[in-house]
């Protein structure tokens, strides 16, 4: 990603560590496009995106003194701008009274991006599934948790198997459509920052 071999990354971040603003300037000039780019995309307003690139790069300033013992900051980008965003989307869900509660915690460059997709997605779609309407829900449950066909969760609720793909139909429906704007997030920090 970057053309900076990481020789001459590692002697910015020891600079920068040392309280260079020359070594401060060229990283922010040489990684701002990609934290805007990814901002942007998830929050569709230039002037957020360019919030998000002073937020990240002033954390990035603020924790100056660690930065000579990082080893790849291309991820410690990531994790930071991933936790910044991730606050933003909180504040989303807060204000349009999604109850989403995005328990990550700030992790170590060892963390990978599969790890984060699968935490924060299933945080997302429990919460999602809890929504449901009682029937849908346990029907929902039933053929993806516990792995029931359609049948089987008809003859254990004691309704047809057309009721059951019915339920099942609309489930799906609401899941995918209250998923979908969560699913860009993370395919977007994937695209921009693991490419």
């Amino acid at each position: 990603m970057s053309p900076n071999s990481s020789l001459d990354q590692k002697r910015l971040l020891l600079e920068l560590s040392q309280g260079s603003e020359l070594a401060f300037t060229q990283l922010y000039n040489q990684y701002k496009h990609i934290v805007y780019g990814t901002a942007l995309k998830i929050t569709k307003s230039p002037i957020q995106a360019e919030e998000v690139v002073q937020e990240v790069f002033l954390k990035i300033w603020q924790n100056q003194d660690n930065l000579a013992d990082i080893v790849n900051f291309e991820n410690y980008l990531f994790i930071i701008s991933r936790n910044h965003i991730f606050d933003m989307i909180k504040k989303i869900a807060r204000e349009t009274s999604l109850p989403v509660e995005l328990n990550y915690k700030n992790t170590t460059s060892e963390d990978t991006d599969t790890a984060i997709k699968d935490d924060q997605y299933n945080i997302i779609l429990n919460q999602i599934v809890e929504q449901l309407p009682p029937q849908q829900q346990k029907i929902y449950k039933m053929a993806k948790l516990e792995g029931l066909s359609h049948q089987k969760i008809g003859e254990d609720l004691g309704i047809s198997t057309e009721t059951v793909k019915k339920h099942m139909a609309q489930a799906l429906k609401f899941v995918r459509l209250k998923i979908s704007p969560y699913i860009n997030i993370f395919m977007t920090f994937i695209v921009f920052f693991k490419a």
